[in-house]
Parts: structure tokens; C-alpha cells; sequence
């Protein structure tokens, strides 16, 4: 039989006693269960013999507590609905106040967790998760933290208003004063810094930095680090923002990546935008589609769509362009789909194998053979120059001081080429099909040449002089033949004997002709021969392919002798000349005159 000892006190009228290692003080306060305090106006005042370990102190603290163990309450109305709610510690006035059967929770504060009948709250702070109710594994640490919660679970907040307006929205992370404190139903959301997502409905959401995502609503899956950063989003979704001010004006622009400070600043519905860089895409606002790497990249687009950007400064300075690349130092498109490599100071491009171009049979179509030939090609006129990059910066609205160092290691280079302009009076006057030259698409375009255009009219060119050629090679045949009927009457008109072209002069010289150099020649060639002693009278003959004698030049002198015929004596054209030693036909070769 278990020994019992009571000990009754009468005080003003109130019932005091002491039971099984139980200290009480204060009216209504009850000697029951083992191990319990209580201190303060009815406080424990429902305790059962199942109650044991418990702590309270404060008028009404713990007063409805039955069979709860374990539990710790300071201060007036501390956990004063707990009934079996057991391992809660509650610091405070009303804090813990309606609690009744929720397990291991710490409130500290006035009026902390006052609604609150979950387990595993952690409160800390006046009016922090105030009306909990159902809402489990919450912690929240600052003035009324998490203080609209009611069903939310798993929820931290710390900062003073920190996750303020959540009901039962669960697992997400507020830290900072009023970070994501409008938020109600929104779950896995993390917000570190002051009003950080302040206004979030939605999920999925992070910010970290001074208001970052703070006007978001309904848009997820947001990330945001830095001041500022997507600070007017509100159903913009997808959007990433790391430095101060990154997308700090997006509203509801998707799939945005912004990194570096002011980086997409002025986006408001543009989507698919990726930015890298101070300031890069900075002035965009609708545009879409566009990716920019490099401090100032695509900094003057506003509305432009799938444009590229790589390197400092790169990108169009015209604000509508669509669909152009950029890549290098300022380098700089000036009409939609254009592709720029550098800027004005490169002085080389390259690479291991030669540029391929799009050439496929199969989607070809109203395929003409009308490509102009030699016609063309001879009217182009080829000459040297050296660019003005000054001027080239100028126009391009590119600052030459950030070009100084560069371009004073360059000694201006003397290039070979064509003059755009004139190409393009050419095709015009002409009205040949020639997509060689790129011509301005607006006024802050420049003129382009496309060399390798030039290799197709070039191939016409000599396959139409290969078809002159072989046209002339057959003419030249027949005109051979005509020459040999007319040699062979010239040597029956001198009585010689000259057969098959032998060289035989009185039968047993040896006089012979060289072919005449240069051929072709244009202003004078020269004619050698040999010439023995025997021989008596020389002549050089020149006739033109028709047979007709044109010139006569008598050789006195014997031996390795040479005549020279100047340009000026004939008209371009093919003529033949022959050497007649002691009226025998030694020799005939052909020769070339042409005009410069």
C-alpha cells in the first residue's frame, strides 16, 4: 500500500497542498500528480494524477492541463488550454494560450503559438505563429513571425513579420523583417532579406537580397539574389535574377536569366532572355528570345528579338533589330540578320578549314543557268585602299577612345578588293543576277562585299573563254592548213624542195628559227634564229592567218642573230612569220599581239 501524506493549509480561504513531490502556490492550484509546480492563480488548476513534470507559472498558466507531462509554462494565461498536450514549453502571456492536446512546442513570447494545437512548433517572439492551429514542425523567431499561420507546416521564419499572412502554406523559409509576408498558401518558397517576396501568393519561389521578387503574386519558380532583384514581378515565372537589380522591372516576362548587376534592369514581358554581364540587356523591355554575355552586351535593345551577344559592348545600337549575332569586342550589326565578328581594329579571322556555305540540291528550286561570265567580270575594276577605322567607328556610334590602344598597334594595312558601289552600279546597269554585294538595309547600314560570290561568275568567265579558246584552237587548225597549202605554193614559186617542214637550205644548212619572246606580247617581242655562213639572203616573212603578206625584214648578219618587232607596227590579232634563208622556207611559228 502506497503511503499518502497530506498536509492541509488554510489560507484567506484557499485550499493549499503538497502531494507526492508537488510544489504549489496560488489559489486554485492543485497537489495532484507527481513532480509538477505550480505558482500562480488557478494555475494547474485541472491537474490529474497522470500529470507529472510540469512547470507553471502565472495566474491561469497550464489551467486546463489534465494528464499533460512535461511541460513548462511562465507566465499569465501560458498554455492555459493544454489538456494532454505534453513536452511544450511556453514563456510568455497567452503564449501557448488555446493549445490543447499539441506536443513539443516552445513559445516564447507574448501571446506566441496562442491558437496553436499542432506538435513541434518552435515560437519565438511576440505573437509568433499566434494562430497556429493545426500547422506541425513550424519555427518561427521574431515579432508575430508566421502569425496568420494556421494549418502550414514545416514553415522557419525569422525576422519580425516574417511569413506573417500564411495560413497553410508549408515548408517554406522566410528571413528578414516582412520577408514573404504576404504569403498564405504558397509552399516552397525562400525569402532571405527585408520584404523579400513581400507579396508572394505562389511557389517555388527564392529570393535572397533587400525586396528581391517583392511585388510577386501568382508567379513560381522564381530565383532571385541581389537588391532589388525581380522586384516588380508578379506572374513572371521561371526567371532567374542574380545581382542588384537584375529584372528588377519584369512584371510577367518568363524564362529569363539575369546575371550581373542591372543585367535585363528594364524587362517587363520579354521572355526567353538570357543575360550575363554589367548592364547587359539592360534597356530591353518586350523583347524576346535573346541571350547577351558581356558587360554592356545588347545594351541598347529594347524590343528586338533573337539577337546574340558575345563580348564587351557587342550587340546592334538600333533598337528593333531581330535575329543578328554578335560576337567580340564592339562588335556591332546594323540591319536584322546580320552575323558580326569584331569590330573595326581586327586585323585577321580564320580558322583550320574554309568557310562552308548551304548548298543542297535537294531544296534548290527554278534553278537557271543566267549567271553572268567574262562580260561581267571584265567591267570590275580591282583596286587597293586602306580603311578608315576612325570613320568606320564613327559611323558604327562607336566611342574611338575605347579603341585607342588597339588601333595604335595597327599600322594601317593596304587591302585589295572591289568598291561595293561600283559592283552594284554594275549589276544594276547590267542586269546581271549577282548577290555579291550586301547593301545597306537602313540608314545606319553600311555597304558589304561577299567575295566568295565572285567564284561563280569566275567560273563562267573561263568556261567562256575555254569555249573561245577551243573555238579558236579549231580555227587555228584550219588555218594551219591553209598556211602549209600556202608554204608549200611558196616553195614550188622559189624551186626548192622543203618537205614536212625540213630545215634544209641548199640541202645540207642548218638555219633554224626560235619561237619569238614574250608571246603574247603587247608592246615588243623579239625573234631569234640561227643563220650559217652559207647562207647568202635571209628574210623574216609576216603574214596574217588569212595568208596576207603584212611585213618583210631582211637579216644581214649571220650566226645567233635576233630582230625585234615592236607593238606598235601591228594590230592585235595571231599572225605568223617564217624565216627564208637562200629562198627556202626554214621555218613558221605563230605569235600573239595584245593590247594593255
Amino acid at each position: 500500500m502506497k503511503k499518502i501524506m497530506v498536509t492541509i493549509y488554510l489560507v484567506t480561504g484557499t485550499i493549499y497542498a503538497a502531494y507526492s513531490q508537488n510544489t504549489n502556490y496560488g489559489t486554485g492550484t492543485l497537489s495532484i500528480g507527481t513532480n509538477n509546480s505550480f505558482f500562480g492563480y488557478y494555475a494547474g488548476n485541472d491537474a490529474t494524477a497522470s500529470s507529472y513534470a510540469n512547470s507553471f507559472f502565472g495566474a491561469y498558466s497550464g489551467r486546463y492541463n489534465t494528464s499533460g507531462y512535461q511541460n513548462s509554462f511562465f507566465g499569465t494565461g501560458s498554455g492555459r488550454g493544454t489538456t494532454t498536450g505534453s513536452a511544450n514549453t511556453a514563456i510568455g502571456e497567452g503564449a501557448f494560450y488555446y493549445n490543447t492536446t499539441g506536443s513539443q512546442n516552445v513559445a516564447i513570447g507574448m501571446r506566441a503559438l496562442y491558437n496553436n494545437n499542432a506538435n513541434q512548433n518552435t515560437a519565438v517572439g511576440a505573437g509568433a505563429l499566434s494562430y497556429n492551429t493545426t500547422g506541425s514542425t513550424n519555427s518561427a523567431l521574431g515579432f508575430t513571425a508566421l502569425y496568420a499561420n494556421t494549418t502550414g507546416t514545416s514553415n522557419t521564419a525569422i525576422g519580425a513579420s516574417a511569413l506573417w499572412n500564411n495560413s497553410s502554406g508549408a515548408q517554406n523559409t522566410a528571413l528578414g523583417r516582412e520577408a514573404l509576408l504576404k504569403n498564405e498558401t504558397g509552399y516552397y518558397n525562400t525569402a532571405a532579406g527585408f520584404q523579400s517576396l513581400y507579396y508572394n501568393t505562389a511557389s517555388r519561389n527564392t529570393g535572397m537580397g533587400y525586396q528581391t521578387l517583392f511585388n510577386t503574386t501568382t508567379g513560381h519558380s522564381n530565383t532571385a539574389s541581389g537588391y532589388r532583384a525581380l522586384y516588380e514581378n508578379t506572374t513572371g515565372y521561371y526567371n532567374v535574377a542574380v545581382g542588384s537589380n537584375a529584372l528588377a522591372l519584369n512584371v510577367s516576362g518568363t524564362f529569363n536569366a539575369a546575371t550581373g548587376y542591372y543585367a535585363l534592369n528594364e524587362n517587363t514581358t520579354g521572355s526567353h532572355n538570357s543575360a550575363s554581364g554589367f548592364r547587359a540587356l539592360d534597356n530591353n523591355t518586350t523583347g524576346g528570345h535573346n541571350t547577351a554575355l558581356g558587360s554592356h552586351s545588347l545594351n541598347y535593345l529594347t524590343t528586338g528579338n533573337y539577337n546574340t551577344a558575345l563580348g564587351y559592348n557587342s550587340g546592334p545600337l538600333l533598337v528593333d533589330l531581330e535575329n543578328t549575332t554578335a560576337v567580340g569586342y564592339n562588335a556591332v550589326p546594323t540591319a536584322s540578320n546580320q552575323v558580326r565578328l569584331g569590330n573595326a581594329a581586327v586585323t585577321s579571322i580564320g580558322g583550320q578549314v574554309s568557310w562552308t556555305t548551304f548548298s543542297d540540291g535537294r531544296f534548290k528550286k527554278d534553278i537557271k543557268a543566267d549567271v553572268a561570265g567574262l562580260e561581267f567580270i571584265k567591267h570590275l575594276r580591282p583596286v587597293s585602299y586602306v580603311v578608315d577605322k576612325s570613320e568606320v567607328n564613327k559611323f558604327l556610334h562607336v566611342s574611338d577612345s575605347s579603341n585607342s590602344q588597339t588601333e595604335t598597334r595597327n599600322v594601317p594595312v593596304r587591302q585589295t578588293g572591289f568598291i561595293a558601289q561600283e559592283v552594284e552600279t554594275l549589276i544594276k546597269k547590267s542586269g546581271y543576277v549577282f548577290y555579291g554585294v550586301d547593301a545597306p538595309k537602313n540608314e545606319s547600314d553600311h555597304y558589304g562585299i561577299r567575295y566568295a560570290e565572285f567564284v561563280v561568275p569566275l567560273v563562267k568567265a573561263v568556261q567562256e573563254l575555254s569555249t573561245k579558246l577551243e573555238e579558236q584552237q579549231q580555227a587555228n587548225e584550219e588555218q594551219q592548213k591553209q598556211i602549209q597549202l600556202l608554204l608549200a605554193q611558196l616553195d614550188s614559186k622559189n624551186g626548192s624542195n622543203n618537205v614536212n617542214g625540213s630545215n634544209n637550205v641548199n640541202g645540207n644548212t642548218n638555219a633554224f628559227l626560235i619561237q619569238n619572246h614574250p608571246n603574247p606580247f603587247s608592246s615588243e617581242t623579239e625573234i631569234q634564229m640561227n643563220l650559217p655562213d652559207n647562207v647568202t639572203n635571209a628574210t623574216i616573212m609576216i603574214y596574217t592567218l588569212e595568208g596576207k603578206q603584212i611585213k618583210t625584214i631582211q637579216v644581214k648578219d649571220r650566226g645567233d642573230v635576233s630582230v625585234k618587232i615592236s607593238g606598235n607596227e601591228l594590230s592585235a590579232g595571231m599572225y605568223l612569220y617564217a624565216l627564208i634563208a637562200n629562198g627556202v622556207v626554214v621555218d613558221t611559228k605563230r605569235m600573239v599581239l595584245t593590247r594593255e
